[in-house]
């Protein structure tokens, strides 16, 4: 009964970030926010940001910063774009090339990144920029647009159905092989994982193949659901991973309440609401994110210390308590 109880205090948590959020706008936008239309897709728009972060998941717990993440995202799109444009390719062939240049381009980000020995931060900024140099070379225009039947894994419930399918990899992978263990391990200490017999390169290059291939899947489900993908320029792909990264750290503090890949979603759930709801208030692009910077920030602190505010509460009440009592 205890664990039931508390898994439930621990849901109610985990669920009250974004209901607070949807209220929080859903009130400042007289009700102009927040239509079933919207939510569902915010949903949508989440999935793809979502995947994203949970192939960056396993580089950053292992202090790993892998800056070429949206560069691997927009190539693979527009790559496997381009060949619908010039060849008329089916959809079957459109996964297949938009997948497998996602897992191409990741596994050599992590070769790059085992053979030159350099910090991995130094890696992929430039392999990122080497990939946006590529991006330019294979757009047709400043915007690659794809349409039909081509997009239908982005629509509902296929781009769900796929996702789900990502989830239960991904949390497969994560929790129940050795592959997952070595990641956790190494999250605490590298050194530490060292001597317990943990092949910590190895490690890392499995940890660039999972996130490719998530990357690749990442950018079929991208370009699906927008139908489109902008040509990068001037290191613009790393604007894809920065929200992604705040997802993460949102699934880290929320993982004391629920498991970490569900806390990753709600965190990308919670900032694309975050983005739409700044929108709904009519605000322009400089001051959203501004106000998405404090609020997030406001949603870390309590999240991170909404512990000690409970404990101090407490103890307050035990003081009045006993001095109740005493008198």
């Amino acid at each position: 009964m205890n664990t039931i109880s508390t898994n439930l205090k621990n849901s109610w948590k985990v669920i009250l970030l974004p209901v607070f959020v949807y209220a929080l706008f859903f009130i400042c936008s007289g009700g102009s926010f927040g239509k079933p239309t919207s939510i569902l897709m915010n949903l949508k728009q989440t999935l793809a940001p979502t995947l994203i972060s949970y192939a960056m998941c396993c580089n950053m717990l292992c202090d790993r910063m892998d800056l070429s993440a949206g560069a691997v995202v927009m190539l693979s799109a527009m790559f496997g774009a381009k060949l619908v444009y010039l060849y008329g390719i089916g959809l079957i062939p459109f996964v297949l090339i938009v997948v497998l240049t996602g897992v191409v381009l990741g596994i050599i980000s992590g070769a790059m990144y085992l053979f030159l020995r350099v910090p991995a931060i130094v890696t992929a900024l430039g392999v990122c920029m080497v990939y946006e140099t590529l991006s330019n070379l294979a757009s047709i225009s400043w915007v690659t647009a794809i349409s039909g039947e081509i997009t239908m894994l982005g629509r509902f419930p296929y781009c769900f159905i796929l996702f789900g399918l990502m989830f239960v990899l991904f949390y497969l992978i994560f929790n129940y092989t050795k592959f997952g263990y070595h990641v956790r391990a190494c999250a605490s200490s590298q050194q530490i994982a060292k001597n317990i017999g943990v092949n910590t390169r190895k490690t890392a290059f499995l940890c660039y193949v999972v996130s490719a291939l998530f990357l690749g899947v990442a950018a079929l489900l991208k370009i699906s659901i927008q139908g489109s993908i902008d040509t990068p320029m001037y290191m613009s792909s790393t604007n894809i991973i920065f929200n992604c990264m705040l997802g993460i750290y949102v699934g880290l503090a929320l993982e004391q309440y629920c498991n970490l890949l569900i806390g990753i979603f709600i965190g990308n759930f919670v900032l694309n609401m975050l983005t739409t709801g700044l929108l709904s208030l009519g605000l322009s692009a400089s001051l959203q994110d501004t106000a998405s910077g404090i609020f997030l920030l406001i949603i870390m602190i309590f999240t991170y210390n909404n512990q000690r505010v409970i404990d101090f509460i407490n103890s307050q009440k035990k003081k009045n308590e006993l001095i109740k009592a005493n008198q």
